[in-house]
């Protein structure tokens, strides 16, 4: 575990992106096999009372509301990243940012893997299931996701309350400074939220019209 929390940690973009990326895959397809074997169908169907709004007929404004409502998570994300931790005898502090990445993908996976999804549709096997996470022309999971991990790794270091074994110090909001490459990833991530919304959208419009 120590291991796997210094490449969370590093001071690189590129290795936080990589073995976050890693880990994401680990935790996705394996909780989603275990809901798929031992979790009863719908489980988790409408158990999320911020879905309780009035989806619109107009695919852009759609698009809009997905946008908005996927930012809730980015939220998550940021306001967990305020925090970080660290061992003492260890260099980098690990953002709580990846604590909240990891719930919301691990509830992604068990929604996928006992088919809880609001809007109603057929259940599929398991192999139609998986192959449907990589349509991406169609199905906007993985390019949402990728977009909270981007922005998970990009703001990896953005703590303000810092804790170092039994010692925490605190920092001003004007010393976080993102390097460039963090805020393409930051932007990027952004992106990926965006066409995920529009993605879902033209799904939801098409399957409501037939």
């Amino acid at each position: 575990m120590s291991y796997f929390r210094k490449k969370l940690s590093s001071n690189s973009l590129k290795e936080r992106i990589i073995w976050t990326g890693l880990l994401f895959f680990l935790i996705f397809f394996g909780l989603m096999l275990f809901a798929y074997f031992f979790l009863p169908e719908g489980l988790l169907k409408n158990k999320n009372p911020l879905q309780g709004w009035n989806a619109s007929s107009n695919v852009p404004v759609l698009t809009l509301q997905i946008f908005f409502y996927n930012l809730l998570s980015v939220l998550i994300i940021l306001l967990a990243g305020l925090f970080s931790k660290k061992k003492t005898d260890e260099d980098n502090y690990l953002s709580v940012g990846y604590a909240a990445f990891f719930v919301l993908i691990s509830i992604n996976s068990l929604v996928l893997g006992t088919w809880s999804f609001s809007v109603e549709s057929a259940s599929p096997p398991l192999f139609d299931r998986i192959a449907g996470i990589f349509d991406l022309a169609h199905r906007a999971g993985l390019w949402e996701m990728a977009g909270q991990l981007l922005i998970t790794c990009a703001t990896a270091h953005m703590a303000i309350v810092l804790t170092s074994g039994k010692d925490t110090v605190t920092r001003k909001f004007r010393e976080i400074r993102l390097s460039h490459s963090e805020k393409a990833a930051l932007l990027l991530g952004l992106l990926f939220l965006l066409l995920g919304a529009l993605i879902e959208s033209l799904a939801i419009s098409t399957l409501t019209a037939s």
